[in-house]
């Protein structure tokens, strides 16, 4: 068996295992469509009550929180779950047996990203078409295809900064900054209002990371709202930002690694 035949075999056996624990959770995926249901209906009478002068009408500022919330999904499968996943495992003793395993502890890490990302796809699309049946969203149809490419590139910018988290937790043992790092991420990159609005002394922070460029992409594949420039500058942009920093979070997920078995810690929580 070559060595991409083992990696492909450990990829699927991790997609397997994550599928059927999630699958055990009767009301997962109900709970998780839900709530996804619940915020788009809560900003489409929010929408109703706000005006920003950005915005023609209340139903442009809807379609642009829309795809806010549907790219906020990727979001946190991404950057929240792969170290909430680990620390889960930690405490429940399972980690044990991929860090011992052929396949390695950072491989399974990196691998338990594979299936909260295809979920957060799939309950994307899932409110897109909420959206565009039940508040009559003008969803770019014609341009939308080409949103899975563009969501599978924003994934591979964004699971650094998991995999980043997911390294703290393997050294420190603790996940409390998921939550915070993701709230700051939404509001620097236009998920919720456009960053123009926000203060000068603030928003250079929208222009050096991968979010923003990536939010302005899917809007404009997803709503059809005009980027203003190229859209291969962002489609440019998201592919350096995964280059580069898919490799140095890899890295520094393996390092953590070698100083906690080290230190003899690895299997702490």
């Amino acid at each position: 068996m070559t060595a991409l035949q083992e990696l492909g075999g450990g990829v699927l056996a991790i997609l397997r295992r994550d599928f059927r624990i999630a699958l055990s959770y009767r009301f997962r995926f109900v709970n998780g469509i839900l709530s996804g249901l619940f915020s788009l209906t809560l900003f489409f009478y929010i929408s109703r009550l706000v005006r920003i002068n950005q915005f023609d009408s209340a139903d442009a500022y809807f379609g642009f929180v829309v795809a806010g919330l549907v790219i906020l999904q990727v979001l946190q499968s991404t950057l929240g779950t792969p170290s909430t996943s680990l620390r889960i495992e930690l405490v429940a003793g399972t980690f044990e047996r991929l860090a011992v395993s052929p396949f390695g502890a950072v491989r399974a890490v990196a691998a338990s990203t594979i299936f909260p990302f295809l979920y957060a796809l799939t309950l994307s699309a899932v409110m897109l078409v909420f959206a565009s049946v039940v508040f009559d969203l003008p969803v770019a149809w014609s341009t939308a295809p080409l949103a899975i490419p563009a969501f599978v590139l924003a994934g591979l910018a964004f699971v650094p900064f998991g995999l980043l988290l997911a390294s703290a937790v393997v050294v420190w043992k603790q996940n409390t900054g998921a939550a915070w790092v993701m709230a700051g991420i939404t509001l620097i990159a236009g998920f919720y209002f456009p960053v123009s609005l926000l203060p000068d002394w603030i928003e250079w922070a929208s222009h050096v990371q991968p979010f923003t460029p990536a939010v302005g992409l899917l809007r404009h594949l997803l709503i059809g709202i005009d980027l203003g420039h190229s859209a291969w500058s962002d489609t440019l942009r998201l592919a350096a930002f995964a280059a580069v920093l898919l490799p140095l979070s890899l890295g520094l997920l393996v390092a953590a690694v070698r100083v906690t078995r080290r230190r003899g810690t690895i299997l702490e929580y």
